[in-house]
């Protein structure tokens, strides 16, 4: 079995997400339900957006 070095994975050319960044992409998909980003409110865009802050 040949393991991959994580590190020498070009994630701009990939073509499918990480389980973990995929399951957060479904959930914003679900808070947009399929409106357009010009309908959403400023208070629902920082909410959504939140799981992408930094949490040091």
């Amino acid at each position: 079995m040949n393991k991959k070095n994580l590190f020498e994975i070009d994630l701009n050319k990939s073509t499918k997400a990480c389980d973990p960044c995929a399951l957060e992409c479904e959930k914003i998909n679900e808070k947009i339900n399929k409106r357009k980003l010009s309908e959403l409110k400023n208070k629902e865009v920082s909410h959504i957006l939140s799981v992408f802050e930094d949490k040091k």
